[in-house]
């Protein structure tokens, strides 16, 4: 049993599904200031994930999981060749995730819904510019929902029937493989992941505070 994903990656990887379903409720409920937390979360989790896809931990690197077309096709025909980490489409999963919820939460700074909350990017906005901000965030959204329930499919299957644990893999970071990896960074990941909150916090601060939409 050889160690996969790094701690932090697993924490960052169960953060998502929570605070979109968070973002979710808060919008539906009204709780438009939490959504707006919610958002601000994803944005930081998100950026994280990028850029540890490119200095983090082996198998977290993008250069690790994300394949040509060629690898695509071979895994599609039924090439399972032993291999840790993510699958061709697994991969390609992970990257389509992440560009849309980044799509998702920057239309999000320059949305508003009209009642009781502005992105804090709206002031610097046009309303053509908030018009289209607002499209984009209502179709990432459905995107997002197709493929959140797309991957918990496939996950199932590969978890029930094909037997390979990954739930099991991203609950406790290891699968079971004959291929030796090398431990995982943890460290590094915590002093990036505080800089890019303290960036997200700094940049709030800095905003201006726009006014408010109805007056009492």
């Amino acid at each position: 049993m050889y160690p996969i994903w790094d701690l932090l990656q697993r924490l960052v990887h169960w953060c998502f599904p929570i605070l979109i379903a968070f973002a979710w409720w808060s919008a539906e409920n009204g709780q438009m200031q939490w959504h707006a937390y919610a958002g601000y979360t994803l944005l930081v989790l998100v950026l994280w994930r990028c850029l540890w896809g490119c200095m983090g931990s082996e198998y977290a690197r993008f250069s690790q999981f994300v394949v040509g077309l060629p690898s695509i096709i071979a895994y599609l025909r039924g090439d399972r060749s032993e291999q840790p980490g993510h699958n061709p489409m697994g991969g390609w999963s992970v990257i389509s995730m992440l560009a849309l919820l980044l799509v998702q939460t920057i239309s999000g700074l320059f949305n508003t819904d009209e009642l009781l909350l502005q992105g804090p990017l709206t002031v610097f906005a046009t309303d053509g510019i908030i018009e289209i901000a607002s499209e984009i965030h209502e179709a990432s959204w459905l995107a997002i929902q197709v493929l959140a329930l797309l991957h918990i499919v496939v996950v199932c299957y590969h978890q029930w029937v094909r037997k390979d644990g990954l739930i099991t893999q991203m609950g406790f970071g290891s699968k079971l493989t004959l291929v030796p990896t090398s431990r995982p960074k943890l460290g590094l990941g915590v002093l990036v992941l505080v800089f890019f909150a303290a960036l997200v916090v700094t940049i709030g601060l800095w905003l201006p505070e726009p006014e408010p939409l109805w007056s009492f």
